[in-house]
């Protein structure tokens, strides 16, 4: 069944308050809401009008949990490096938080002494500027059956920035990065320059994060420190148009989704590859590889602490994300690689020099195919050559907005076939090149979850193998 969010535990650490004082922290909960959610009317009651707070949103009954544990003591880096982050496989480990002083000082009452009046962010406004809320108030309103009680989708602490600003950089020092993920290669980029990475994360019952791939290919590590996470998470290539329709509310909250979307997945004529269901526990700590979608649901008061990394194992095609959308960024990377890592730095050059030259071949097509067309198209061929200096990128949204106007008109007016026709020869390299693209990047899913099913194999036929050799061992030392 379901688990209840402790609010009477919250209630007890809570100083009481006075009518005024309390009167005080309503004010700024719902502005905060407001601020938030602007979208979404407080005095109305639109925060809660799915009221999931009284469905079984929660409810576990016949999930099946299906991605494998191993604990620290068992994994060497280069065997996790095999094992999961190479073949990208999600993982939990276990013990990797144990020695962290977080386990002790994280508990709602250790922070609420420790950063009472510091504020977090809880969410972002209509301007992308921080919401933020002092962590009594955060309390106070996940103890408030009125508010976080009765919340469709509560607010979250989220933070990006708690180890860089003063009223809570002590944060940082109480747990640390394990040495499974210590390769983090962005940090050559320098801390100003990289974007954001590490983040407190904070919330009560039907919080959570919706279906998202983490970006710029980067793979993410989850711990737990408090309460309790679902997971549902597909591999690479599932197609977006299944798993995230264009439906209100699913992209932003993850309880929409799980209420929406993850019933359709347990259908008989579910198109694509069903999800890995994942229930997290305090103290472990879940691995998500690059290119993984992913959806968190927290079924109680969860407090944990995660981070997104680029390895060797996954820079590559961290290195095509980051040199497109992060072109300053990369620069400053790629010089610190040629000094540190030129291994890499030869791995960029090439993706780089491949780039090029299937931009230059594009270029080559689409001028030879509007070159030799006559009319309309001799037209859209000097056009094409008086913006040649605009760049790779311009060209190609140009090419595809044609492309899309020649579609309209041939479906709006028979007249327009030749154009059309012409404006779809053009566009045809570049659609060519990429599938070819796709294709390399993403595995087929059947051979995903074969892949998958190996490794688990693999991994239990491991784990009975050492009971086996303990329990002999035991027996040993027990014979006279």
């Amino acid at each position: 069944m379901c688990i209840d969010p402790s609010l009477q535990t919250l209630s007890s650490i809570l100083p009481p308050l006075s009518a005024e004082e309390d009167d005080y922290v309503q004010h700024k909960i719902r502005s905060a809401k407001r601020a938030a959610r602007s979208e979404l009317s407080v005095s109305r009651g639109e925060w809660q009008r799915q009221q999931y707070a009284q469905s079984d949103i929660l409810s576990l009954e016949g999930l099946q949990d299906s991605v494998p544990r191993i604990h620290i003591s068992d994994l060497t880096s280069e065997r996790f490096i095999e094992l999961f982050e190479a073949p990208r496989q999600p993982v939990v480990i276990t013990g990797l938080t144990e020695a962290w002083p977080a386990a002790q000082q994280w508990t709602p009452q250790a922070l609420l002494q420790q950063f009472r009046d510091h504020k977090f962010k809880v969410g972002s406004d209509d301007d992308g500027y921080a919401v933020r809320l002092r962590f009594e108030h955060f309390l106070r309103y996940c103890a408030y059956p009125h508010h976080a009680g009765a919340d469709d989708s509560p607010m979250y602490i989220f933070d990006g920035t708690f180890a860089d600003r003063s009223g809570s950089a002590a944060m940082k020092q109480q747990y640390s990065v394990p040495g499974l993920f210590q390769e983090d290669l962005f940090q050559l980029a320098g801390e100003r320059r990289r974007p954001p990475y590490r983040w407190f994360v904070m919330g009560p019952a039907r919080s959570g994060t919706g279906l998202h791939v983490d970006p710029l290919a980067t793979s993410a590590w989850n711990a737990l420190l408090a309460g309790h996470k679902r997971w549902a998470l597909f591999p690479p290539g599932t197609p977006r148009e299944h798993i995230l329709p264009k439906e209100p509310g699913l992209e932003r909250e993850a309880v929409s989704w799980f209420s929406k979307v993850y019933p359709r997945t347990q259908q008989p004529d579910w198109p694509t590859a069903k999800p890995l269901d994942l229930i997290q526990q305090p103290g472990e700590t879940v691995f998500v590889p690059h290119g993984w979608w992913h959806a968190v649901l927290n079924l109680d008061l969860t407090i944990a602490v995660t981070h997104n990394y680029v390895s060797s194992s996954n820079f590559e095609t961290a290195w095509r994300h980051t040199r497109k959308g992060r072109p300053k960024m990369s620069a400053k990377l790629l010089a610190a690689l040629r000094q540190q890592r030129p291994d890499l730095a030869a791995i960029a050059d090439a993706v780089d020099a491949q780039g090029a030259a299937q931009l230059s071949n594009s270029s080559s097509s689409s001028s030879s195919s509007s070159s030799s067309s006559s009319g309309s198209s001799s037209s859209s061929s000097s056009s094409s050559d008086s913006e040649a200096g605009d760049g790779g990128s311009s060209r190609q949204a140009k090419r595809r907005k044609a492309a899309a106007d020649g579609s309209k008109d041939q479906v709006g007016d028979s007249a327009a076939g030749a154009d059309a026709a012409v404006a779809q020869k053009q566009q045809q390299p570049l659609q060519e090149q990429h599938q070819e693209q796709q294709q390399e990047q993403q595995q087929p899913l059947q051979e995903q979850q074969q892949a998958q099913q190996q490794l688990l194999q693999q991994l239990l036929q491991e784990q009975r193998q050492e009971q086996l050799q303990e329990q002999l061992q035991q027996q040993l030392q027990q014979q006279p």
